[in-house]
């Protein structure tokens, strides 16, 4: 379970979230890694697509999410963190960029309801979530570009 590191002085790795059974009783994980050695070929696809980036080509040992080096105390910060809580108070202009197949999209499109303007939403075709990390070819630059040169004046 994840408070025993701080019982045991240990680091135990583990998903991201706690899980809990039907009894909410919290679950160990069997594993401490965050992916399999290989996906089965039915793989939802935001799996694939986090895959893709954490274990091929963004792989570092290192890294929280490609090595699994999470602790109880990595997700702190976001949790406690009341994401968009006072987001219509921002009164900057507001960029907010998302792919077309990103599982996160809807959380996007969801905040850019809620901020006022000025505002601007850019859906990119055919991008996933993590293309959006380090695929120069599907990254808007040129919208960047765009919007920092009409909003920083």
């Amino acid at each position: 379970m994840r408070w025993k590191e701080v019982d045991e002085g240990k680091q135990i790795g583990g998903p991201h979230e706690l899980a809990f059974d039907e009894n909410d009783n919290p679950i160990t994980p069997s594993t401490t890694k965050s992916f399999p050695d290989k996906l089965p070929e039915d793989a939802n696809p935001v799996l694939v697509d986090f895959y893709n980036y954490y274990v091929k080509r963004a792989f570092h040992p290192r890294s929280i999410n490609s090595a699994m080096i999470w602790d109880a105390t990595t997700p702190w910060s976001y949790y406690n963190f009341p994401l968009q809580q006072n987001i219509e108070k921002i009164t900057a202009p507001k960029l907010i960029v998302t792919g077309e197949k990103a599982h996160s999209r809807y959380m996007a499109e969801a905040a850019y309801e809620r901020l006022t303007d000025p505002k601007e939403l850019i859906v990119v075709p055919g991008a996933t979530h993590c293309d959006l990390y380090d695929q120069m070819d599907k990254i808007p630059f040129d919208k960047f570009e765009e919007f920092f040169k009409e909003n920083l004046k």
